[in-house]
């Protein structure tokens, strides 16, 4: 796993509890007296571990760190309440995160040693401090183990999500060839004679081009799920036109249908990351295309700011069609869910899953005119370091 530690998130966390000088002001005086605890911290969290890690991963724990993992985690807790909570700080908690989901701990009991360190430290402060001081130590000492759980266990989950991602590729990478080779195989045999032989070899062909398609969906999907976004502010109006003018160049344009796009000029931007923002626009177009009558149409872009939402733009992309009946509509959302006979049930989690990555979301709504969607994207100057600056109901 390539190291990227999000250090500008974890510092907007930190501020946001409130960890600053003064909390750390309000534990130095007692560094020692909490220091005191680190032996009985460090000898519970290696009886721990030697309890509920894998006993291939216990075997290398011992092998490796016989001593040595109980003294880290000494040393750990009797410098915890005198170091600087700095972006070194957030970023060595992280690797804590990340190490004990490779020792294959799982990240429930990471966090019971958590919450058992806590209550190790909290009866500390009730032992060794003056009762005039107790509040604002104890205070400041339930925020910080608080963050160090936050940052752990985002670390543990991280390390996770990119372990899966080689494992999903290389699947879609593995089953592309076989599959090629049995597509290669049913055009050979729709070239016999027999309209039964060409029949089944159609079937062959058409199956074999879904699960292409899928394996490639689910590549997507897990990219998307698995990234870190870059935002960045950008015209809205070029990107989909780029995405448009991709699709009419390939099948998945209908013939006869032209695009309009009529976007909000008082707000040209959103914020976002450029990649994930296009596959999103690609994926809401193409069902927009698919839900086309046939013969041909008109396929509406449009933009506005919702006074329900001001903090973003809402796009509703309108094609043709109805909602199914009887159906919850957010079933279309999930993998694998598809109303089309050909479908790999995969275009909608797409884009929903971008449009989260990008603080924005993605609806279907049901008009006079036909199925819209509707996307709604952070405007221009809306997400900072620790994410959007103003949380939207919508």
């Amino acid at each position: 796993m390539n190291e990227h530690i999000p250090v500008a998130r974890l510092e907007f966390f930190r501020k946001e509890i409130g960890l600053d000088e003064s909390k750390l002001g309000a534990i130095r005086p007692y560094a020692d007296k909490l220091a005191a605890h680190g032996p009985k911290a460090g000898k519970y969290l290696v009886a721990l571990i030697r309890k509920v890690a894998p006993r291939t991963s216990m075997e290398l724990t011992l092998d490796y760190y016989d001593g040595a993992l109980q003294e880290f985690w000494t040393n750990w807790y009797a410098t915890l309440w005198t170091r600087p909570w700095d972006q070194d700080f957030l970023s060595e908690l992280w690797r804590q995160g990340v190490n004990t989901a490779k020792r294959g701990i799982d990240l429930q009991y990471a966090m019971l040693g958590d919450v058992k360190c806590r209550q190790i430290f909290i009866r500390a402060v009730r032992e060794d401090v003056p009762l005039d001081k107790r509040g604002p130590v104890s205070s400041a000492v339930n925020d910080l183990l608080d963050l160090c759980l936050m940052v752990r266990a985002k670390g543990h989950v991280s390390y996770l999500s990119h372990c899966a991602e080689p494992l999903l590729q290389g699947i879609f990478h593995q089953t592309r060839n076989p599959l090629t080779v049995i597509g290669g195989m049913a055009m050979r045999l729709m070239r016999l004679d027999g309209p039964e032989v060409r029949s089944m070899a159609q079937v062959i062909l058409d199956e074999t081009l879904r699960l292409e398609r899928m394996t490639h969906d689910i590549s997507t999907l897990n990219t998307i799920e698995t990234a870190e976004p870059v935002f960045a502010p950008m015209a809205v109006g070029p990107l989909l036109e780029g995405v448009v003018e991709g699709l009419k160049a390939g099948p998945a344009w209908p013939e006869g249908v032209e695009a309009v796009l009529s976007l909000d000029p008082e707000h040209p931007e959103v914020e976002g990351d450029q990649p994930l923002l296009a596959e999103l626009f690609k994926e809401v177009l193409v069902n927009a295309l698919e839900a086309m009558p046939p013969g041909g149409g008109v396929l509406s872009v449009s933009s506005r700011v919702d006074p329900a939402s001001p903090t973003h733009l809402t796009l509703s992309i309108l094609g043709g069609g109805e909602l199914p009946r009887g159906e919850d509509v957010d079933q279309l959302f999930l993998p694998f869910h598809s109303t089309k006979t050909r479908g790999t049930g995969f275009g909608l989690p797409i884009a929903w899953a971008a449009a989260r990555k990008c603080y924005g979301r993605v609806a279907l709504v049901q008009t006079d005119a036909g199925v819209a969607c509707v996307v709604k994207l952070p405007l221009k100057g809306q997400v900072g370091e620790g994410g959007l600056k103003v949380q939207q109901d919508f």
